[in-house]
């Protein structure tokens, strides 16, 4: 197996290079500045702010309205308990 191995990278530094390598880092830094003046544009922002305002009143419009339900009884020895058979069996006495 390491033979193998060994023969397929003899064959792979015989190989000329697919591209030159010289200018990659220019490249590189001209991709990432192109990629930060088009997330970096102010009207995104607006957007997606205004958008996490109306997804955080929803949320405590939601949390009010969980919160202003009555709460239930769980207590074993209350009259009507949410967990009792005869509640659970519906009969409603």
């Amino acid at each position: 197996m390491t033979v193998d191995l060994e023969r397929l990278l003899l064959a792979l530094r015989e190989r000329p290079l697919d591209r030159r390598l010289d200018q990659l880092e220019p490249r590189v830094w001209e991709r990432i500045e192109a990629a930060r003046i088009s997330v970096g544009r102010p009207r995104d922002w607006r957007w997606q702010a205004g958008l996490a305002a109306v997804m955080l009143t929803f949320g405590v419009l939601a949390g009010g309205a969980s919160a202003a339900r009555p709460g239930s009884d769980f207590s074993p020895f209350a009259v009507h308990a949410a967990y009792a058979p005869s509640t659970l069996l519906g009969d409603d006495r």
